[in-house]
């Protein structure tokens, strides 16, 4: 078994700062990386509180997340920002917890602590990037949408052309909105066909939606959106959603592959409405819906038109199923 020194020194030879605590905060041991990021030695870091180099703000953050160490999970990662001698930082830390009393409550612990400050500082940066995106990809739609309007106007042309234009802009909006609140990385599933479906009302009960949380890679967020609004334009215009006794299902499931994505399966399918036959020609919308999956996202549409109500199966390969987000 190493002696004192010997692990002392092992602890001091690390970049990584290390700190030893009790539960109150009193510090029982840091390395000397630890020490010299406050200024100090390791002999004179003994016997102070940790807490008083914790960030105010985030005191009650770091000790609620403190609390979830248990004899069953005594480990756990926290970033939190730290007081340094050169000022403010964050820092990722690696808690252990090292003992528990009867009630298992933890009351002694290590952590061990990296610099991340340029990470968080790059990360705030591609937020305000990403927000400024999102604004201006949102007013040039608004500034699409006002030129329409005024072209279309005066010109003698039918109200529903134009509306037509106007929600389908609005569903790319909504596309982009869904791709900015998770920072364009993709969007769940359950988001896009919300998105999509917004035409419906939020409330429509004649709609049956379900399946597991499913992420969609950014690149099959937009098609997707569009597709799913043309779906649901159409069953409201001659399918299911056109009467009052008709209903929608919209279901999914997930098929894993040997990597760490899969294939999603979405079915779309109408009951209750009017009888279904097939077009007789293809407007922007059912070309949307047939060419846009296999061209852009390698997927596959299958549209069956059975009198009863239209069936269509879409598979979307890349997805990532998300575990306990069902």
């Amino acid at each position: 078994m190493p002696d004192k020194a010997l692990l002392r020194e092992i602890l001091d030879a690390q970049l990584e700062m290390v700190c030893r605590f009790r539960a109150d905060g009193t510090i029982l041991f840091v390395n000397r990386a630890y020490a010299a990021s406050l200024g100090h030695t390791s002999e004179e870091m003994t016997g102070r509180n940790l807490w008083a180099y914790v960030t105010e703000e985030d005191h009650a953050h770091v000790n609620q997340m403190l609390e979830q160490l248990t004899p069953t999970s005594p480990e756990l990662t926290i970033e939190n920002r730290f007081e340094t001698a050169k000022g403010t930082r964050w820092v990722l830390w690696r808690n252990h917890a090292l003992a528990f009393d009867a009630e298992g409550r933890w009351q002694e612990a290590q952590s061990t602590g990296i610099d991340i400050t340029e990470r968080k500082q790059l990360e705030e940066q591609l937020e305000l990037l990403v927000g400024e995106l999102n604004h201006r990809v949102k007013n040039t739609l608004m500034v699409v949408q006002a030129m329409a309007h005024q072209t279309f106007r005066g010109t003698g042309l039918p109200p529903q052309p134009v509306a037509t234009f106007n929600n389908r802009l609005g569903a790319l909006s909504g596309a982009h909105d869904a791709l900015s609140r998770a920072n364009w990385a993709g969007a769940t599933l359950a988001e896009i066909v919300h998105q999509g479906l917004l035409i419906c009302g939020p409330d429509d009960m004649r709609l049956d939606i379900g399946g597991p949380a499913v992420l969609l890679p950014s690149n099959a967020t937009v098609s997707m959106v569009m597709v799913l609004h043309e779906l649901a334009t159409n069953a409201m215009k001659y399918g299911a959603l056109s009467t009052i006794s008709g209903s929608v299902s919209i279901q999914w499931t997930f098929e894993p592959s040997s990597n760490a994505t899969g294939t999603v399966m979405i079915d779309w399918r109408e009951s209750g409405g009017p009888e279904v036959a097939k077009p007789t020609r293809r407007g922007f919308g059912s070309r949307l819906v047939s060419d846009a999956v296999p061209r852009q996202l390698g997927g596959s549409v299958q549209l069956d038109y059975a009198p009863s109500g239209l069936h269509c199966r879409i598979s979307v390969p890349g997805a990532i199923c998300v575990a306990g987000m069902q």
